[in-house]
């Protein structure tokens, strides 16, 4: 019980130690005259170039920024032995540290973004179960028939709400994009 106390307490010292000399993330590109900016805290998806040079994906929030490299996920290490295999197994908590100019393209992810969508993840499954209910009952299927519906109704509005949604990274750094850090916003 005193270790799970005590991994939270040094968690919230680290995330107030961060967050008292915040360094944001600054992607600009100047013939587009946009400046987009990324504190620690909000979710960033990356392509980066991985450790043999192959161009490697994470979509995980960021904790730390330097003026070398941006951290996404929080260090099992801290949480101490019993917690660091069960969190580096589960995908959720993935834990990275790229260099900046490893970055090949990105993509911001803003907490209006991610709840909107689920949002609309959570109406269409309540929209497609009273719409498919009425269906079943006004209709003599088979239970093939229902599954093949259901189905064929959920893939379909989840590959609608994901293309008009998508998380996978948008900008390209070859496309005149510049990564910067810093503590003063830059200007065009």
């Amino acid at each position: 019980m005193m270790k799970w106390r005590y991994s939270v307490f040094v968690l919230c010292l680290i995330l107030f130690c961060h967050s008292q000399a915040q360094t944001n993330l600054y992607f600009i590109n100047k013939t587009k005259n946009k400046i987009i900016e990324v504190q620690p805290g909000e979710q960033l998806s990356l392509k980066y170039a991985g450790y043999l040079g192959q161009p490697e994906f994470v979509k995980q929030t960021v904790t730390e920024i330097t003026d070398s490299f941006v951290v996404l996920g929080v260090n099992p290490e801290i949480f101490g032995s019993t917690y660091q295999k069960a969190l580096s197994d589960n995908p959720k908590f993935i834990y990275k540290k790229v260099m900046l100019k490893d970055i090949i393209s990105f993509r911001r992810l803003t907490i209006s973004r991610q709840l909107l969508k689920s949002s609309l993840m959570i109406a269409n499954i309540f929209a497609a179960g009273y719409l498919l209910t009425d269906l079943y009952k006004k209709n003599n299927l088979s239970t093939i028939e229902t599954l093949g519906i259901s189905l064929s109704v959920g893939i379909i509005t989840s590959v609608i709400i994901n293309s008009v949604l998508p998380e996978n990274p948008k900008y390209d750094l070859k496309n005149g994009w510049i990564v910067r850090a810093g503590n003063v916003k830059p200007k065009l």
